[in-house]
């Protein structure tokens, strides 16, 4: 009985070590391109970890490279370029649409992250990621280093991250 308890313990100690991010680390990836407030959601696991931030300034750094069009982000992604479009009226939903009727693999690899994480959303987070995406004036940004995706609700003042082990 013992000795099933330990490998029991043993085996939940790994699984707690088995996550794809670490907020701290999150945190210090998207601080060079948008102020982070409070986090509202954080959840990692070794499937997915999807995350929403608040801030007070939607503002998106000049340190992430805009693209102006879909082509010029898709050649920044084939460079492996992080890239923040902002083709101008275009929700992210309506740009991966675009993305992947130009380049299919690129568009499915943008589609994966930003699909990733919903499974590890709660229901009220889903939501709330649904409205940055369908949202014309939010900007979306992907990273090819660990294939995420980070969306700035500018109405609702949020980040969301997103970013599956795919």
């Amino acid at each position: 009985m013992l000795r099933l308890a330990l490998t029991l313990i043993s085996t939940l100690l790994l699984l707690a070590g088995c996550t794809l991010d670490k907020e701290e680390e999150v945190r210090a990836k998207l601080a060079d391109w948008v102020m982070l407030g409070d986090t509202y959601f954080f959840e990692s696991n070794s499937g997915c970890a999807p995350a929403v931030f608040h801030t007070e300034s939607p503002r998106i750094s000049s340190l992430l490279e805009p693209a102006r069009s879909v082509d010029t982000g898709l050649k920044m992604l084939a460079q492996g370029q992080a890239v923040v479009f902002k083709v101008g009226g275009k929700s992210p939903n309506s740009l991966v649409e675009a993305i992947m009727s130009r380049d299919l693999p690129h568009g499915i690899s943008v589609l994966n992250s930003g699909l990733a994480g919903v499974n590890c959303m709660s229901e009220l987070v889903k939501s709330i990621y649904h409205q940055a995406i369908m949202n014309p004036t939010s900007n979306m940004a992907f990273i090819p280093e660990g294939n995420a995706i980070m969306v700035v609700d500018t109405q609702a003042k949020a980040v969301s991250y997103v970013r599956g082990n795919s």
